[in-house]
């Protein structure tokens, strides 16, 4: 059993997982900007210090296990989304990296989003200059170059941007001996599904959503997806996107692999 950090652990995805863990055995300590184990607003850097330091000051040293999760909706504006579902997203796993450096066969998850795939195959979703300046580390200018775009969009390319990021970081972290991959979740039934349902711009579109499977899934099924890639079963699994969304990403692209 280990110590494993999950930020936006008070809801969602993140509040199902967080309860997985610990029945499993698990410390967890919980991060979010609601009430948790740790509250902090990853929209800021001071937040982002703040919850790097009191999880390292919670653990003793040390990580077996870190899930990066909190995220603002895309029903929100479009530069917070990329301050925290980007910036905030990374910056906890590089701060907490470290940690997990010390833990026992550590492992780190991402999670991105089903909009990832979006991004790449709709036009309007892709505002390349603000996915090249996350890539690039730039805050303030992807924040710049999102101005003008919705929430929707935003939420896209900070997620399709994670998603990459993990693909890119596979040697670094493979070097400091911690597994990092990417979750992306398809349509999931959350307090965040609930109010994109109603946001009447959003509504329509996420319900038509092609999904194979025919239906959205509960958080708990993708907590288990993500003890899998946290645990010693997935030891050999680094730098690996993995979709869980009902085989949406196969209608999509199914010339993507």
């Amino acid at each position: 059993m280990g110590t494993i950090a999950i930020t936006g652990a008070a809801s969602g995805i993140g509040a199902a997982l967080s309860a997985r863990l610990k029945r499993d055995g698990h410390d967890v300590i919980g991060v979010d900007v609601q009430p948790c184990d740790v509250t902090a607003d990853l929209g800021t850097a001071e937040g982002r210090r703040h919850a790097a330091e009191a999880v390292a000051l919670r653990a003793g040293g040390s990580l077996d296990g870190l899930v990066s999760g909190a995220a603002l909706g895309p029903y929100c504006e479009a530069g917070p989304i990329l301050r925290v579902n980007y910036f905030g997203a990374l910056q906890i796993l590089e701060d907490l990296r470290p940690l997990l450096a010390r833990g026992r066969e550590p492992a780190a998850v991402a999670i991105s989003s089903i909009g990832a795939v979006y991004a790449d195959v709709m036009p309007d979703l892709a505002v390349p200059a603000a996915r090249d300046a996350c890539l690039a580390g730039d805050e303030e200018a992807a924040v710049a170059a999102i101005a003008g775009h919705d929430g929707n969009t935003a939420y896209c390319v900070a997620k399709r941007a994670l998603a990459l990021r993990v693909r890119a970081s596979a040697q670094p972290w493979g070097d400091a001996g911690v597994r990092l991959n990417a979750l992306c979740p398809g349509r999931i039934d959350t307090p965040m599904l609930d109010r994109i349902y109603d946001t009447p711009a959003m509504s329509e579109g996420v319900k038509a959503m092609p999904i194979p499977l025919g239906r959205s899934a509960p958080p708990e099924e993708m907590a288990s997806v993500i003890a899998f890639l946290l645990g010693p079963d997935a030891r050999y699994v680094h730098g690996a996107v993995l979709h869980a969304d009902g085989g949406s990403d196969s209608l999509v692209r199914p010339g993507a692999l």
